[in-house]
C-alpha cells in the first residue's frame, strides 16, 4: 500500500509542474528510489533537432562525464525505440544497447514513451551486470516510467505548441512590418515631391507672391502629414506589453465619450450608451485599451462625414456554452460602411477607407494597433459592415475567472 500511496504522490507531483525544467528532479529520485540503484540519469527529447538532452542527474559523483546530448542514432536510443520500457545490462552485454550502457555505468534503462514516441530515457546504476532485480522492482519502476512518459508528452506539447504560437506572432509582425515599409514609401513619396518642388522653384519664383503663398501652406500640409505618419509608425513601432489592472469597462467608455462628445455634437450626430449593468471588473492596460476605444469612436465619426446619425455604444456581458465568459464592447455607427472586398483587409498595417481628403486622415496603423492590442489581452476584435448601412466593431475581452462585479450602467 505504501508503494501505491508513493506512486500516486509522485503522479500528484508530476500534474502540477509548471514546465518541463520542474520533472527532471522528481523522476530520478523516484526511480532511483524504487530501482534502489543510487544512481540516476534522465535525458528528454528536443523537438527541434531530434536529439535528447541531460535534463537531471541525481547520486552521481562525476555527474559533468555524462554525455549531455544523445543523439537520435546513439544506441541507447535506438535500442529503446524498438524494446520495451525496461532494459537491464545482463540481456546482451556486447550489444551496441549493452556497450551505451556499460559507457554511462548504467544498469537499467528505461524508455519513457507515449503513443509509440520516445520522449525520454533514464538510466540507473552503478553498473552491475550480475545483479538480480525481482520482478516486483521491474514492474514497479516500469509503472513510474509510464507515468513519467505520459507527464513528460503533456509538458512537451504545451511547449511546442508556445514555440509555435510564438513563430506566429513573429511571422505576423515581420509581415506587418514587411507591409509597414512598402505603405510608408508610398505615403510619404507624394509630400516630399511636393516639398522638393516647392525648394526647387522658390529661388526663381521669389517675386511672385502668389506661388510664396500657396506653395509654402501646401509645403506646411505636407510636412504636417509627413509628421502624423511618423507620430503613428512611432505608436506602431513601441507598442509595449499590457500592464494589467482592474478597470471598470462602462467607467472606460464614459471617459472616452467626455472626449467625443463636442465633436459629435458639432457635427449634428448623436452618441447613444447602452452600458449593461453589473459588468466584471477585467485586467487590462487601461490606456492601451483606451485606445482602442477611441480609435473606434473617431473612426464611427468619421464613418459619417455629413453628420446627422447615431454612434451606439454598447457593454454586455456574454456566456456560451463550452467557452468561458467575456464581456463585450461594442461601437455601432450608421456611416457609409465597408465595402466586402475591403473587409478581409480592414486590419492590414497602412489599408484605409478613408478619403484623401479626410480631416482626420492618417497612416491606416490605427485599426491594425487597435487588433494587436486586443490581441495581446486575450481577445478578438471583429467587425460587421454593409455599405451604406454602416459598421459595427466588436472588442470581446475575457473575464476573469474570479474577480468582483461592480460597474454599473451610465446612460
Amino acid at each position: 500500500m505504501g508503494t501505491i500511496r508513493q506512486i500516486g504522490d509522485f503522479a500528484e507531483t508530476l500534474g502540477s509542474a509548471r514546465d518541463v525544467s520542474c520533472l527532471g528532479h522528481p523522476i530520478v529520485t523516484t526511480l532511483s528510489q524504487h530501482a534502489r540503484l543510487p544512481e540516476a540519469a534522465l535525458w528528454i527529447r528536443e523537438s527541434a533537432d531530434g536529439q535528447y538532452r541531460l535534463l537531471a542527474s541525481h547520486g552521481h559523483s562525476h555527474p559533468s562525464s555524462l554525455p549531455s546530448t544523445l543523439t537520435g542514432d546513439h544506441p541507447l536510443v535506438t535500442g529503446l525505440s524498438a524494446k520495451s520500457y525496461v532494459f537491464h545490462a545482463s540481456q546482451a552485454p556486447s550489444s551496441p544497447v549493452g556497450l551505451a550502457m556499460t559507457a554511462v555505468r548504467a544498469t537499467l534503462c528505461l524508455g519513457l514513451r507515449n503513443k509509440g514516441r520516445l520522449l525520454g530515457l533514464c538510466v540507473l546504476g552503478p553498473l552491475s551486470t550480475d545483479r538480480h532485480i525481482d520482478e516486483e522492482i521491474i514492474a514497479t519502476v516500469d509503472t513510474i516510467a509510464r507515468i513519467a512518459g505520459n507527464s513528460l508528452d503533456h509538458h512537451l506539447t504545451q511547449d511546442d505548441l508556445r514555440r509555435s504560437s510564438t513563430l506566429m506572432r513573429r511571422t505576423d509582425r515581420l509581415r506587418s512590418l514587411e507591409i509597414m515599409a512598402g505603405g510608408f514609401a508610398h505615403e510619404i513619396r507624394n509630400p516630399l515631391t511636393s516639398i522638393k518642388t516647392f525648394v526647387q522653384l522658390a529661388p526663381q519664383r521669389q517675386q511672385d507672391p502668389v506661388f510664396i503663398k500657396e506653395f509654402s501652406k501646401l509645403a506646411i500640409e505636407d510636412i504636417h502629414r509627413i509628421e502624423r505618419l511618423l507620430h503613428e509608425i512611432l505608436d506602431y513601432a513601441s507598442y509595449m506589453t499590457p500592464r494589467p489592472t482592474e478597470v471598470d469597462v462602462n467607467e472606460l467608455v464614459a471617459s472616452c465619450i467626455g472626449f467625443i462628445s463636442s465633436t459629435a455634437a458639432h457635427r449634428g450626430i448623436q452618441v447613444e450608451t447602452h452600458l449593461s449593468p453589473q459588468l466584471p471588473l477585467l485586467s487590462l492596460d487601461r490606456q492601451q485599451i483606451k485606445q482602442v476605444l477611441l480609435n473606434l469612436l473617431l473612426n464611427a465619426l468619421d464613418a459619417m462625414p455629413n453628420g446627422n446619425g447615431i454612434i451606439r455604444v454598447h457593454t454586455r456581458r456574454m456566456s456560451e456554452a463550452g467557452r468561458p465568459p467575456w464581456v463585450q464592447l461594442q461601437v455601432d455607427d450608421e456611416g457609409c460602411g465597408i465595402a466586402p472586398d475591403h473587409l478581409e483587409h480592414i486590419f492590414d498595417p497602412f489599408f484605409s477607407t478613408k478619403h484623401s481628403n479626410s480631416a482626420s486622415e492618417g497612416a491606416g496603423l490605427g485599426l491594425t494597433t487597435a487588433h494587436q492590442i486586443v490581441r495581446e489581452h486575450g481577445g478578438t476584435l471583429t467587425v460587421d459592415s454593409r455599405v451604406g448601412a454602416g459598421s459595427t466593431f466588436s472588442v470581446n475581452l475575457p473575464v476573469p475567472e474570479t474577480g468582483p462585479t461592480v460597474s454599473a450602467a451610465r446612460e
